[in-house]
């Protein structure tokens, strides 16, 4: 296990995230998150079947952006139990003009703040480490629990937009952070 394996990116006070490597441990949440029905429904069915279609996807996607660019993906995990729960971070998308929020939590980690509480601590990273003034998030219309994630961070509806590659509207959203003075 790597350094950056055992030690956070951040920590809350119920989670840990970790940014993601292509070692056993990921690439299985990662395949399955990215077979959930919900994900699938609401985001997209990327194909990736097998732990190996994962790690690929990982290598080429997370990992791949988080080396060019700093940002991307981190995996949750709950402090005390050590259990996955799902994956949160910032993207940035082409179509949008700041780096966007995005997060898939299992079926099990769904109904407990999870998102709610790791979302807040990557805003926090993004306003006093990144010193970005603004984040968007984009949601399937209709996808009332990811609203509800938005709306208690604090995130306010802007526009439909259409994004490349995507052939259906999705709802976008944004928060103006705030530094502290």
């Amino acid at each position: 296990m790597s350094q950056e394996e055992e030690t956070p990116a951040l920590r809350t006070a119920r989670l840990e995230l970790h940014f993601p490597t292509d070692s056993d441990r990921d690439a299985a949440l990662m395949l399955a998150v990215l077979n959930d029905p919900d994900f699938i429904h609401h985001v997209r069915d990327s194909g990736v079947r097998d732990l190996e279609g994962a790690r690929n996807a990982l290598r080429q996607g997370a990992m791949a952006y988080r080396q060019a660019n700093g940002l991307g993906l981190c995996r949750v995990s709950e402090t005390a139990t050590g259990r996955d729960l799902g994956q949160i971070g910032l993207i940035s998308r082409p179509g949008l003009p700041a780096p966007d929020l995005g997060y898939a939590f299992l079926p099990s980690a769904r109904g407990h703040g999870f998102a709610v509480e790791a979302g807040r601590a990557v805003l926090a990273h993004a306003c006093d480490t990144l010193k970005l003034s603004q984040v968007l998030a984009i949601v399937h219309a209709g996808h009332a629990a990811s609203e509800a994630v938005l709306a208690k961070l604090g995130f306010g509806f802007e526009t439909m937009v259409r994004l490349p590659g995507i052939d259906h509207e999705l709802q976008l959203f944004s928060i103006a952070l705030q530094k502290d003075t």
